[in-house]
């Protein structure tokens, strides 16, 4: 009878090697693949972030350059109003200067005329009236 329970009792060891044998394989199964979805759950959160990451630095490139584009465009506003300013002045010195070069020219004219004697009237400049002052003087 011992021999029979002997065996019954390795038969019932063995056994539950087996069924521990068999969790701890389960158990190692579950570990890897728990290990695996971290693992790739991880990776998930580290591509979502450099998504991010990519998005705001477009955002910020394109709000630098938006902000560069509207200091430019003040830039260029400002650049054209002064020019702007400039021709204005220039335009009215320009129009002082012609004003004072016309008045200057009427004045020498008029100053000729007087001196000369005044306008001629009955002088003609024909070739009959030159003839008959040459026969005449």
């Amino acid at each position: 009878m011992a021999r029979k329970n002997q065996t019954a009792l390795l038969k019932k060891l063995k056994k539950q090697v087996r069924s521990l044998q068999r969790k701890e394989e389960r158990s190692r199964n579950q570990l890897k693949a728990a290990l695996k979805k971290a693992h790739k759950l991880g990776r998930v959160y580290k591509s979502k972030l450099a998504s991010k990451i990519r998005v705001m630095k477009n955002k910020m490139a394109a709000s630098h350059a938006s902000a560069y584009a509207q200091v430019a465009a003040d830039v260029q506003r400002q650049m054209l109003k002064s020019v702007e300013t400039r021709s204005k002045a220039l335009k009215a010195s320009i129009q002082k200067l012609e004003k004072k070069y016309i008045s200057k020219l009427t004045r020498n004219i008029v100053n000729k005329v007087k001196q000369s004697g005044g306008v001629r009237k009955g002088t003609a400049l024909r070739k009959t009236s030159k003839s008959l002052k040459k026969r005449r003087g």
